[in-house]
């Protein structure tokens, strides 16, 4: 058998958004350029204009590649890891993953049960997740395991998950809100993950959000991030309580919330009425 590279992850990353990096690789080449002509010319501004936008080129794609590596590739931060154990998800138990048709996180997590199930739920729908990256990350699944008992693949939507109401003890959404690029889109995902979870059920979802490190290593892009107060004023608006929160390396944030009971619920809309 073949072994898997230990930077597939990050390469499956870079083939899905090659254009970003197809980008900075020309920007590579094209200061390293204009120094060579500049240095046979005897031009020194030019020199140390494209020298330094070579320095931030070289400094934006190794953060860059950095980051890939902790978050997508095995033996990194593995968030997915980190969602199934805030959720305290034992091998014998059935949960779902609501996912996008990337199938790896899935896979991995799948691996850790025995004589448990877990539901991968395909929401995507490319009017609501625009992103060509992730039409590109799509088109590189790796199959699905159909003849695994373990898991069960189904298709879905935002606004309706093939579940029954109160069927499931935990939902993992790992890097998935944040490709609905519309507010009332996650919202309505999240009312329905509310749905089909048993009270006490534990919502775990992972997010890159604007922290220090992710603006080092993303530079302007992380403008796009959203903070983590948007995460957790979304999970409040939907019903939901915060229970744990965890960032993983100032890269991505960890954050399980529970369905309230009957009981919690009366209270909390008490307390919101105060």
């Amino acid at each position: 058998m073949k072994r898997e590279s230990r930077y597939r992850g990050a390469m499956r990353h870079i083939n899905a958004y090659w254009p970003l990096y197809a980008l900075m690789y020309a920007g590579l080449v094209l200061a390293v350029l204009v120094i060579g002509v500049s240095a046979i010319q005897g031009w020194p501004g030019p020199i140390l204009l494209a020298l330094a936008f070579l320095l931030v080129m070289v400094y934006a794609l190794m953060g860059s590649l950095w980051s890939l590596h902790q978050l997508y590739d095995v033996g990194g931060l593995e968030p997915h890891h980190t969602l199934f154990d805030m959720g305290q998800i034992r091998e014998t138990d059935h949960f779902a993953f609501i996912d996008l048709g990337r199938r790896q996180q899935a896979l991995a997590m799948g691996r850790r049960l025995t004589s448990g199930q877990i539901y991968i739920i395909d929401v995507y729908n490319p009017q609501l997740t625009p992103s060509r990256g992730l039409a590109r990350s799509r088109a590189r699944m790796p199959q699905a395991m159909i003849d695994d008992p373990r898991f069960t693949w189904r298709n879905g939507r935002i606004d309706l998950l093939p579940l029954p109401n109160e069927s499931i003890s935990a939902v993992i959404l790992d890097e998935i809100l944040s490709e609905f690029w519309q507010i009332g889109d996650q919202e309505m995902l999240l009312r329905e993950v509310r749905r089909v979870l048993v009270p006490n059920g534990r919502l775990l979802i992972a997010e890159r959000t604007r922290t220090r490190t992710n603006n080092l290593v993303m530079g302007p892009m992380a403008l796009g991030l959203a903070p983590t107060a948007h995460w957790r004023n979304l999970l409040h608006q939907t019903g939901f309580i915060i229970r744990r929160e965890q960032t993983l390396d100032g890269l991505i944030h960890c954050i399980r919330a529970d369905k309230p009971t009957a009981v919690q619920a009366q209270q909390l809309q008490f307390e919101w009425k105060l």
